[in-house]
């Protein structure tokens, strides 16, 4: 089972990575077009604004999801030091215990908000390039969707893992 979740995981990580890199790409090509035409055009294209904005927040919700996975959010160093130093089984317990509290909020902030706010029922678009503001407001719902999936594969994982050796973890 472990290895078929370690699989599971890393294909989940390679879509993340996929549309992630896809918004990055997109974010840097407006924000680029936006320069360009600010020094040298007389006038900038205000599309580029929007997009480079959507295609940031799309990024950033793809993006949590591989941050979750992989521990890169900001995290106090020090603490994680000293623990991995006295106590490494201490340590495993404090991150799952943050990866449970940080998965019930997204799940409260899941359920307990209205849907009307992650999916708008009135037609509203956006000014420049004339999205759907649906199609924005659907990061969000994608961003509290991910994050749980990705504590939740995480939070499997470490409990499957918990009593291996360290040759073990290798595999």
């Amino acid at each position: 089972m472990k290895k078929s979740l370690n699989k599971f995981i890393k294909g989940y990580m390679e879509v993340l990575y996929a549309l992630s890199s896809i918004f990055y790409i997109g974010f840097c090509f407006c924000v680029l077009v936006q320069v360009i035409s600010r020094n040298f055009l007389p006038n900038a294209p205000s599309w580029t604004e929007e997009l480079a904005r959507y295609s940031f927040i799309y990024m950033v919700a793809f993006g949590v999801g591989l941050a979750a996975l992989k521990h890169e959010f900001v995290n106090v160093e020090f603490m994680g030091d000293f623990l991995k130093k006295k106590n490494p089984k201490a340590l495993k317990v404090l991150n799952m215990v943050i990866e449970v509290v940080i998965l019930a909020m997204c799940l409260i902030i899941l359920v307990m908000a209205e849907p009307k706010y992650c999916f708008p029922t009135f037609a509203m678009n956006s000014t420049a390039t004339n999205i759907p503001m649906k199609y924005i407001y659907f990061s969000q719902f994608l961003t509290f969707v991910i994050l749980p999936v990705s504590y939740l594969l995480d939070i499997v994982r470490t409990a499957l893992s918990w009593n291996d050796t360290p040759a073990e973890k290798e595999d």
